[in-house]
């Protein structure tokens, strides 16, 4: 099986001839777009070898405005596929899937809090201010909150429209908002989950072949999501404390993705050996036909592209080694 061949074997439930493995990271700036983009990606891709191509996304929702108070919402814009910050990604993602026949290719979708926290800030700095502010506005002007979420997800329609069209197999949506000191579960349905479902079945709608889900940030509650639409899911283990078998439980009919720490342990600094008996492992526990090798979320962008490429070799390794398969 080539590498594309290998993910959509898993996809369709199929015995892949080893687990595929997906992992990535934010490249340096003068990598976020044009040519340089394009060859970081490929470079990357082949020195990992991962079996996912994910095409990043610097191109963030645009912040054109300065909002200082709930009413300032009103300011955010819905921006058309032609837009440049559009064009400029899917034309990234158009001469990326050109020079990868045999990857799996998959575009990068921020979600609908993730954009608002680009469009309120103009930066992503989800982590601080970001996702204070707009629980504060959102709690006490929830009409004005809503309909700029409203106007970000228009925008993120076209965005996964053209990311499609420009040949990606596939959207990873990063959805945000999930976390238990966040938002809370009513305002997460009422304000949050109609709207980034609107996006994921843009995806398909566009001709997608798969939706990765990607729950992130720490205290993610992943009941929130077990209604979305999508073939793969990932969330943080370490951050929210839920296992792969435990999240199986709760998206019993989708592919797992993830397993190693994005942070610390063998992938980011043990030795061949050490990373080779945590992947048998972790496959033996969750089995090979509907499981994708990954990371908690991005991986540390100083690390080495043979670490990565490591996880594959393990992955081709586990029936040589005569490990049980449980799958």
């Amino acid at each position: 099986m080539n590498r594309r061949e290998r993910v959509f074997a898993v996809l369709s439930g199929e015995q892949p001839d080893r687990v595929p493995v997906g992992f990535w990271m934010h490249f340096s700036p003068e990598a976020y777009y044009g040519d340089e983009a394009v060859k970081t990606h490929i470079r990357y891709f082949e020195e990992t070898q991962t079996d996912i191509c994910k095409i990043m996304n610097e191109c963030t929702y645009p912040c054109e405005h300065n909002i200082q108070a709930a009413a300032d919402w009103k300011r955010v814009k819905v921006y058309d596929r032609g837009a440049d910050f559009i064009q400029r990604q899917a034309d990234v993602i158009r001469q990326v899937v050109d020079q990868v026949p045999d990857a799996a290719t998959v575009a990068t979708i921020h979600g609908v809090v993730a954009s608002a926290s680009h469009t309120l800030l103009g930066i992503p700095r989800y982590d601080s201010i970001g996702r204070f502010a707009q629980l504060y506005h959102l709690r006490t002007s929830p009409e004005e909150v809503w309909d700029a979420y409203k106007k970000i997800a228009h925008t993120l329609c076209a965005i996964t429209e053209e990311s499609v069209k420009a040949g990606a197999d596939g959207v990873y949506y990063a959805a945000l908002g999930g976390e238990r000191d966040g938002f809370t579960d009513e305002e997460h349905a009422k304000y949050i989950a109609p709207l980034d479902q609107m996006v994921i079945q843009a995806a398909y709608d566009a001709g997608a072949k798969f939706v990765i889900l990607h729950m992130c940030k720490p205290k993610v509650k992943l009941e929130r999501f077990k209604d979305y639409r999508c073939d793969v899911v990932n969330w943080g283990i370490q951050e929210s404390g839920v296992s792969l078998l435990d999240g199986h439980k709760l998206f019993p009919d989708q592919v797992l993705l993830g397993g190693l720490n994005n942070q610390h342990g063998p992938l980011i600094e043990g030795s061949y050996e050490a990373l080779e008996r945590e992947i048998h492992q972790i496959i033996a526990e969750v089995g090979e036909r509907r499981f994708i090798l990954g990371s908690d979320c991005t991986l540390p962008q100083d690390l080495e592209y043979g670490r990565i490429a490591m996880a594959a070799r393990a992955c081709g390794s586990y029936r040589e080694r005569g490990m049980e398969k449980l799958g």
